[in-house]
């Protein structure tokens, strides 16, 4: 496949090595796609704000699919192109049903992670009991009373991201919004739920992106490896997943490439960009 030009690409266990880097190569041979005309874009569940510098650094990376395709920005004027936020009407019943609950919330809205400062305790004692989920925390802003006062006067956001020590409890919760239908229900790994609208998701993000670039869905391309991106690599022309890559996510792949430690997504450029 040697037309592609746009790659979206997933950040963490994908573009990001286990130690959380991107190689040298990596960033060079995303910089020569992108210096043969490829738009490379990043595609994460990570809001704006948190889009690491040193892809950032990388010349020529303009757009960002952040919140899981909740927003794509255009980074030389820190805007949004496109957005496909949570209706502000249901997100109190959402946080009614978790005010309470041993759970980790933490609410994505205008490029940034925000938490309930009053919620700051539990959240470190949950941390402090299951120390694995720590590494998966966003850098947040704490608020007084945030999630009352979204619950008394809701507006929209990006995403509401959901850590849990209690597995039984994630399946639960998990469960019920799937069934309820009005969000959309993924997850980047076994301890996490990211709640979205319906249709925010990051292939369709991606393919608006494409729309706007006068880019046909079939010259694109996503590389992942988490259940976040199922969505992703069913809707480009030519999905890649990582070697690393959850099972469900290597079935459904027109390639896997190597692991993410392995300069899995270097790999897979070279092979079907050049």
């Amino acid at each position: 496949m040697k037309n592609v030009k746009l790659i979206a690409l997933d950040l963490d266990g994908t573009t990001f090595n286990s130690r959380k880097e991107i190689s040298s190569r990596t960033k060079q041979v995303i910089a020569d796609a992108i210096s043969h005309g490829v738009c490379v874009l990043p595609a994460t569940g990570r809001p704006r704000s948190f889009l690491p510098v040193e892809l950032l650094d990388i010349p020529g990376i303009r757009y960002a699919a952040v919140s899981n395709g909740s927003s794509v920005v255009d980074l030389t004027q820190d805007k949004p192109l496109y957005e496909d936020l949570m209706s502000a009407f249901k997100i109190p019943d959402v946080l009614k049903k978790l005010h309470d609950l041993p759970v980790i919330i933490e609410l994505f809205f205008n490029g940034s992670c925000y938490a309930d400062k009053g919620h700051s305790e539990k959240m470190q004692s949950i941390l402090d009991a299951f120390p694995d989920i720590a590494r998966f925390q966003t850098p947040r802003i704490f608020k007084e009373n945030l999630l009352d006062q979204l619950i008394s006067n809701p507006f929209p956001l990006e995403k509401i991201h959901l850590l849990f020590a209690d597995l039984s409890l994630r399946q639960e919760i998990l469960d019920f919004y799937k069934e309820e239908d009005f969000w959309d229900v993924t997850s980047a790994f076994r301890g996490n739920l990211e709640l979205t609208s319906k249709t925010a998701k990051k292939g369709n993000a991606i393919l608006k992106l494409a729309q706007i670039l006068d880019i046909k869905p079939e010259e694109t391309m996503a590389i992942g490896d988490s259940f976040n991106d199922l969505d992703m690599l069913n809707a480009v022309g030519f999905s890649v997943a990582m070697g690393n890559a959850e099972p469900e996510v290597k079935e459904i792949a027109d390639f896997i490439t190597k692991s993410n430690d392995e300069d899995g997504v270097a790999y897979a450029i070279e092979k079907f960009a050049f």
